[in-house]
Order: structure tokens, then C-alpha cells, then sequence
């Protein structure tokens, strides 16, 4: 009985960690549900406008550069690319990271605990097919931190777990590419003067 028991538990767990990843992947795509409730489709200035929003959400956070490009879903890159063209997108990730900074105690550099962004991060970068030592640096989290927690916390595991078993088939697991995202628009307006024109590719040209 007893082992039935512990097998019946194993399952909720991961039952409730799969559920957990289906409702991060759909809070990715609720922005285009509304707008096809709408019966629109993303202009390229709500895209990068959004999109950017995200970056400075993860700079507020915590997060750095690259896990504020994963947050937002576009190569790291292109989140530098934007800052150089965009003064007022720089300037607002600049006083987004101050701001994150500022909420750190004295005498430390980073927070004591990782934060439910760093392990969306983490888990987001799993579910592309990243290891977990490239997840777990991208989320500005030790690795030696991350095991840690898998080994106190069940949740904590069953969610990795469970980002692992969501990879794509095909997923590339041998870098930071498997979680970069193409950039993809489908319509686009001249309204944002400072975005590239050239963003429907993921590889911006230099500046």
C-alpha cells in the first residue's frame, strides 16, 4: 500500500507540474488570443512594444540581459540591438535593473532566494531544450542554488521535470540557441520609427 501510495503521489505531482507548464505556455499566447478575439492580427509596433515590456518586467525582476531576452522571447541581441536604437528603451532597462538592484540587502550582490521570474526563466529554457547549467545561468541562478531547491522542494522538481518532457522532438540541447526565438510579424506599420525594419528575422544587420 505503501508504495501505491507514493506512486499515486509521483503522478499528482507531475500531473500538477504539466498543468503548471500548459498554463505558462498559454500566458505566452494570451496577448495574440485577444487581439484574434478582436479579429487582429499584431502590428509590428505592438509586437516589439510588447515585447520590449517584457524585457523591462525581467529587468525590474532581477534578471539579466540574456534572461530578460528569454523573458521577452527574442535573441539577446536584439534586445541590445533595440537598446542602442531606442534611447528610451535603454534608459527604461537601465532604471528597471536600479530599480531591481535597490530591493537587494546590503552587502549581498544577489537576492537570497531565487524569484518565480528567474525559475519561469529557467523553466522556459528547459522546455526549449537548453541544459539545465545554460537555464540556470541565463535565470542568474548557481546551479549548485537550483539543485538545492529541487532537492527541498518536490514542486521545484516536478516543474523541471515536467519543462524537460514539454521539449519539442526535435529540440537543440547544445547551447543558448535552443531557446532563442525567431522574431516573427505579420503585419507591419511605419507608426514605430525606431524599430529596424529589418526585425522578421532574428539576426539583426549591424547598426
Amino acid at each position: 500500500m505503501m508504495v501505491d501510495e507514493r506512486e499515486d503521489s509521483a503522478r499528482q505531482l507531475a500531473d500538477w507540474a504539466d498543468g503548471m507548464l500548459d498554463q505558462l505556455g498559454a500566458q505566452e499566447e494570451l496577448d495574440g488570443d485577444l487581439l484574434a478575439a478582436m479579429g487582429r492580427s499584431p502590428s509590428l509596433s505592438e509586437e516589439t512594444l510588447a515585447r520590449m515590456a517584457e524585457a523591462v518586467r525581467a529587468a525590474a525582476l532581477g534578471l539579466g540581459p540574456d534572461g530578460c531576452a528569454l523573458a521577452a522571447g527574442i535573441p539577446e541581441r536584439l534586445l541590445q540591438h533595440w537598446q542602442l536604437r531606442n534611447p528610451s528603451f535603454a534608459a527604461a532597462m537601465a532604471c528597471a535593473s536600479t530599480l531591481a538592484q535597490s530591493q537587494i540587502p546590503d552587502g549581498t550582490d544577489k537576492p537570497s532566494h531565487p524569484s518565480p521570474a528567474a525559475l519561469r526563466v529557467i523553466l522556459k529554457a528547459i522546455r526549449a531544450g537548453a541544459r539545465h547549467t545554460v537555464a540556470a545561468a541565463v535565470a542568474g541562478v548557481p546551479l549548485k542554488t537550483l539543485n538545492g531547491l529541487r532537492r527541498k522542494r518536490p514542486e521545484v522538481d516536478a516543474l523541471i521535470l515536467a519543462a524537460r518532457r514539454a521539449r519539442p522532438k526535435r529540440a537543440d540541447r547544445r547551447g543558448v540557441s535552443a531557446y532563442e526565438h525567431g522574431y516573427r510579424l505579420v503585419r507591419v506599420d511605419d507608426t514605430f520609427s525606431q524599430t529596424p525594419s529589418h526585425l522578421q528575422s532574428d539576426t539583426p544587420s549591424s547598426p
